[in-house]
Parts: C-alpha cells; sequence; structure tokens
C-alpha cells in the first residue's frame, strides 16, 4: 500500500515538472481592454497595465479597436502605451483597424524579456460616449543569433528563450561561452616537430597555444625551423607571432616569411608561445626540436665580459667574469670565476652594479638643478647658485664616471674642483647721470658695495664679496673690530645692515705718516646677506700700464663732509677724473701707489669722512652686465680744504693690491 502512494506521488510529480517545462515554451496571451468596452468608458477613470516577457522572448501589443475623446496633445482622454521610461504611443481620438496595423501597432514591442505599460485616463466629463480600446497581447520566442549584440565565433544556435554557442572541431569555446579558442596546449619530451592547429594549411585564428618541450638534464633543446615560415604581420609589425622562452632569456616574437636561424636554447625546458588574431589565411610554421648535449652561452651575469671568450662552452668548463667599465662588483672585488653546470646554467652567478657616483656634498649657497637626480654611472647632474646674486664660478655640469667620481666635460672632478657660488659684482638695479663735496644724494640700490663706520671716526669701506671689505689703513688702525653699515643710504636710517668685523688686516707697508699703502681689508664674522641694495664691487681685473682710471671718468661716493665741516647724513656722489703728476704741495712723499683725481672746476671733491671709501669707473650710471664697476682707488688724503679747484684728492691705486688682496683672503 505504501509503495502504491510513492508511486502516485512521483507520477504526479512527474506529470507537474512536464506540465512547467512545456507552459515556459508555451507564448503568454491575452486582452486588454478600458472599463465599460465597448459600451463606453466613465469620468475620471486612471487604471494601468503592466505585462512583462520572460527571458529570451519579447512582448508585442497589438491594438484592435480605439475611441477615445479627441483631445490637443490627448490632455482629456489618452491611452499611454510605455517601455520603462520610454513612451512608445500617446493615444487619442479615433482609429480604424488598418490605421492601427500601420502606424500604430509595429512600435508596440517589447526589448528581450521586457515590459508594457498601458495607463488608461479619463477627464471628469464626455459630451459623447466612446467605447474605448481593446488590445491583444502575445510574447514571441526571440531569434538572438539575428540580433546585432550577440556575437558567437563560429557557430550560433537559437532554441526558445535562449541561444547557445559552439565551434569546429579543434577549438572549445572560452569562459565568455562566445569566444571560440584554438586547442593547442601540449606538453612534449624528447624530439619532434611543432606545428601550428590547423596544419597542414591556414593555422586556426584566435589561437593562443602553449607548447611546454623538455630533455633530459645534461642535454638542452635544438631548435630548427624547416619548410615555409608564414606568420602574419602588417606593416612590419607581428598580428601573429611566435616566441620562444626559457628560464633566462626570450628569443622572438617572430612573424613575417623570413624563416628565423637555428637556435640553442641553452635549455632543458623551453616554452613556444603561439598567437594568431581573429582572421587570416597565413601557412604557419614548421619547428623541429631535438636535444643536444648540454653547453653555457657565453654570457654569464649582465654587464660583464668573460675569458677565455667563446660562443659556447661545454659542462664542467670555468670562465673569469669582469665587469665592464662603469659596472663593480658588490663586494668590490675585480673578479669572480663561474663553472658551466649539467642544467645549461652558470654558477656561482654575482651581479654586476653600475657605479653609483651619490650625491655630491654641495658648497654654500648652491642646489642641484633636479631635486632627485640619477646617480649611476653615466648620468649627468647640474648645479646651479641658489641666490640671484651669486655667479657660478666653476663647471656647472657633471657626469657620472666609472671612477665613481662626477667628471665634468674638461675632465676636472667635482671633488678636486669644487664649483663656488660667488657673488655678482659691479652690477646696480639703479643708475643715474648726474654730477663729497659739491656732489649728490644718492637712491638705495645705485652704489650697493658703499659701507659706512661711525665709530670711533667716520669713515667708508667697499665690500669686495659677501664676507671681506676694503678699506683705508688709516681708517680702522689700531681698531681690532668695528660694525660697518651697508645696504642703505641715510646714516641714521633703522633699515640697514650691520656688519661684525672678524678681522682687520692693515697691509704690512703702511706706516704713518706717509699714506703710502693706505690700504685695509676687513673680514666680516659672518656671510654678508646680498640683496639689490648690498652688492659687492668688481676688483680690477689686472694692473694697467698707463693712467689708473683709464681716461675714463669715475665715481666717487661717501658719507664725508658736504662743505668745510657738517658730515653728510647722506651717501653722495660725485663725478671726478685722473689728473697726472701732484694734487697739491705737501711735505707728504707722493708714490706710485697714489694716484690723483678730482673735478675740474673743483666743485667736486672727496672730503673728511669720505676715507675708505670707493671711486668706480665706469662713470655711475654707465655700468652693464659687460661693464661691471670697477674699485679703482680708495678715498686716501687731501688737502686741508675740500672743493679747492686748485686742489685734488689722492687716492690708493688698487690695482697695485691686487696679489696681496687675493693671498690674505685665501689665508684668513
Amino acid at each position: 500500500m505504501q509503495a502504491d502512494i510513492v508511486s502516485s506521488t512521483m507520477l504526479i510529480f512527474c506529470v507537474c515538472a512536464l506540465l512547467v517545462s512545456v507552459c515556459q515554451s508555451l507564448p503568454i496571451v491575452g486582452w486588454i481592454q478600458s472599463p465599460g468596452y465597448p459600451h463606453g468608458y466613465g469620468s475620471d477613470i486612471s487604471e494601468t497595465w503592466k505585462r512583462c516577457a520572460p527571458p529570451g522572448h519579447v512582448l508585442s501589443l497589438r491594438l484592435l479597436h480605439l475611441d477615445l475623446e479627441e483631445s490637443y496633445e490627448c490632455e482629456n482622454d489618452v491611452l499611454k502605451i510605455s517601455e520603462d521610461h520610454n513612451l512608445l504611443a500617446n493615444l487619442c481620438g479615433r482609429m480604424t483597424l488598418e490605421e492601427l496595423q500601420s502606424s500604430v501597432n509595429p512600435s508596440l514591442r517589447s526589448s528581450s524579456g521586457g515590459c508594457l505599460s498601458l495607463t488608461f485616463q479619463s477627464d471628469y466629463s464626455n459630451t459623447e460616449r466612446h467605447a474605448g480600446f481593446k488590445a491583444f497581447y502575445t510574447t514571441q520566442d526571440v531569434d538572438e543569433c539575428w540580433e546585432n549584440d550577440v556575437v558567437c565565433s563560429h557557430f550560433c544556435h537559437n532554441y526558445i528563450g535562449g541561444y547557445s554557442c559552439s565551434c569546429k572541431p579543434g577549438y572549445y569555446l572560452d569562459e565568455d561561452q562566445h569566444e571560440c579558442r584554438a586547442n593547442c596546449t601540449e606538453e612534449r619530451y624528447g624530439a619532434g616537430v611543432l606545428k601550428p592547429p590547423g596544419s597542414p594549411g591556414p593555422y586556426f585564428e584566435n589561437a593562443d597555444c602553449l607548447f611546454s618541450l623538455s630533455v633530459d638534464e645534461g642535454n638542452q633543446l635544438e631548435l630548427k625551423f624547416t619548410g615555409v615560415f608564414d606568420v602574419e604581420s602588417r606593416d612590419g609589425r607581428c598580428v601573429d607571432f611566435l616566441k620562444i622562452k626559457t628560464d633566462t632569456e626570450t628569443f622572438g616574437p617572430f612573424c613575417g616569411k623570413n624563416r628565423p636561424a637555428d637556435i640553442l636554447t641553452a635549455a632543458q625546458h623551453v616554452k613556444v608561445i603561439f598567437h594568431s588574431d581573429l582572421e587570416g589565411t597565413n601557412q604557419g610554421f614548421s619547428l623541429e626540436y631535438k636535444p643536444k648535449g648540454m653547453e653555457c652561452s657565453g654570457k654569464v651575469t649582465p654587464d660583464s665580459t668573460v675569458s677565455p671568450v667563446r660562443d659556447r662552452y661545454q659542462v664542467g668548463e670555468t670562465v673569469t667574469v669582469r665587469c665592464v667599465t662603469g659596472y663593480v662588483l658588490i663586494d668590490s672585488t675585480e673578479t669572480f670565476t663561474s663553472t658551466c653546470q649539467l642544467n645549461g646554467r652558470w654558477s656561482p652567478i654575482y651581479s654586476c652594479e653600475p657605479v653609483n657616483c651619490g650625491h655630491p656634498e654641495l658648497p654654500d649657497l648652491m642646489d642641484l638643478t633636479e631635486d632627485n637626480p640619477q646617480t649611476l654611472y653615466e648620468h649627468t647632474i647640474s648645479v646651479k647658485c641658489s641666490s640671484e646674486y651669486y655667479k657660478l664660478d666653476g663647471n656647472a655640469n657633471f657626469t657620472c664616471d666609472a671612477t665613481g667620481e662626477w667628471v665634468a666635460e674638461n675632465r676636472q672632478t667635482f671633488s678636486q674642483h669644487t664649483p663656488q657660488c660667488v657673488p655678482v659684482c659691479g652690477i646696480t638695479t639703479e643708475s643715474a647721470r648726474k654730477r663729497i663735496f659739491g656732489g649728490e644724494n644718492a637712491t638705495l640700490g645705485q652704489i650697493p658695495w658703499q659701507l659706512l663706520v661711525k665709530e670711533p671716526h667716520r669713515g667708508g669701506a667697499s665690500l669686495i664679496n659677501d664676507r671681506w671689505a676694503i678699506t683705508a689703513a688709516h681708517v680702522v688702525e689700531n681698531q681690532r673690530s668695528l660694525i660697518f653699515a651697508g645696504g642703505m643710504v641715510n646714516a641714521r636710517a633703522k633699515e640697514k645692515v650691520e656688519m661684525q668685523t672678524e678681522k682687520i688686516i692693515i697691509h704690512p707697508g703702511y706706516k704713518k705718516p706717509n699714506f703710502d699703502n693706505d690700504i685695509a681689508l676687513v673680514k666680516m664674522s659672518s656671510r654678508v646677506p646680498l640683496s639689490e641694495n648690498l652688492i659687492p664691487v668688481c676688483l680690477p681685473e689686472k694692473k694697467t700700464n698707463g693712467p689708473t682710471m683709464e681716461g675714463k671718468m669715475g665715481t666717487v661716493s661717501g658719507f664725508g663732509a658736504t662743505d668745510k665741516r657738517i658730515k653728510s647724513p647722506f651717501l653722495q656722489y660725485g663725478h671726478v677724473k685722473e689728473y697726472p703728476g701732484f694734487c697739491f704741495q705737501s711735505n707728504l712723499k707722493v708714490t706710485d701707489n697714489m694716484f690723483c683725481a678730482g673735478d675740474a672746476d673743483g666743485g667736486v671733491d672727496s672730503c673728511k669722512g669720505d676715507s675708505g671709501g670707493p671711486l668706480v669707473i665706469p662713470l655711475l650710471g654707465f655700468g652693464s652686465l659687460n661693464t661691471p664697476y670697477r674699485l679703482k682707488g680708495i678715498v686716501s688724503w687731501g688737502p686741508p680744504v675740500c672743493g679747492n679747484r686748485d686742489y685734488k684728492g689722492y687716492y690708493t691705486k688698487v690695482e697695485n693690491y691686487l696679489d696681496w688682496i687675493r693671498e690674505m683672503m685665501e689665508k684668513n
């Protein structure tokens, strides 16, 4: 009895399952009509119907009757048909079946597995009775194989509710169930001939083949292409290709019609990779492979040479390895020895690494032009000064040499001939062309090398670089330290740069009461902050054979007296020229270390308080990058009365002391 019940249950289950399967394959059909059809619909009706097609099917709607109130843009009574948010039809008025069939029904079709929505609305009143609408819907199977968005590599098969792809013999269907790929992954051992799938004849399209070849230990694979070689290429590029790989080397890719040369792989295991695209009728290749006694290649490690030199080495042979120029072994040894092994590899193997010059130690005020430049062999670096008030003295560009040094084009090394950033001299941002006694007030930036010392006696000096100033010996004699001020034109100005002195060096030939060798150097205790208002003056390039001022007008400046007694709070300047012979009659001895200068009318002259200050050429306002201002004289001594047309002032001849100046600055 129990067995009969089980059998009956199973029978009912099977029938139900069969009915479900049959039902799913049958089309869905039905009618939709407006309320009251065909006797007329009422007022203020709003009703929506939604019908959907199962997967692999479309829903098709056919209007058989349409009789609604006519209105502008169907704003009164309306039948709207849409798929999702896409409106397919907006209908009202009366249309015959022929009109519906020709203009409306063809568009009432859903997408595969999509839904159609019908919305019927009537307004508050109708002046006459309208029957409404009636529609018939049904589902239809979609033939996906004819749809544009369905692509099967080889064959497409439609069935009710879907489709499937299949492949030609020798191919398999990829995971995407659409693309067909050649079935060509193999492992082979020993000797044989390798051809692409489809050979003889055009090889298969869409192939990604991997052939793994192996031989016994102590042997290597020898490869030889025979017969026709025809792998598709286009405009010199490989469309299809053949590539051969070992653990240490890759041969190819090969394509075109030129047969590749024989390959001795020096490997026990080799992978042959073949790729083709989706088209072409090329014939392919024939590759013979066979074992041969193992040898090692003539290359042990990159960037090295071996001795003795041969293309191939037998198992057990030993070579000496040396890194090429610019590369070194990690342990700093020059060479190592390596032996050819049964597997065709060398042992031991050490890497030759490129020489690393490292980042150079830069002097003050210097930067690299790049933030993080490469520092390996044959890479280059460039240096620059970090301030516009300095210029580079020396080489700017260096290359990492095999010695580990940064070397310039002239073979000078960075470490031995380190470039320096030296102050720009003799260049002003301001210039004037006006006619110190009888002079004019200077403006900021016109005479940026002018310095002032107030105590214990007022005097002047000239900045000659960012650590040193030059002045008259009698201004700084008997002083251990002084404070100089610069970067201003008003002696009372609060905004000025004060410089504490570290060392005062008076010329050893200076002795009172004579003013011969009236020159001194002053070293500041720290680097002077250069700016457009504080820039050094250039020293003379060399000693002249003719007139000290080279026949040019010059400019003298200072904070000294502007008449017979009053000292100026403002920096004054005036233009003077050199006079041969004596300036005035005096008991003091005039030497070749002095020269006389002044104004022809006596209206411009240096005076008390100007001592130690500069006399420069060219005339203020005529300096340039090619003609910087150079210090020709230092205000030294003069007549008891300033500004007398019959008397001129004496200046220390700076060009006579160039060697002494350089020597003192180098030693101190």
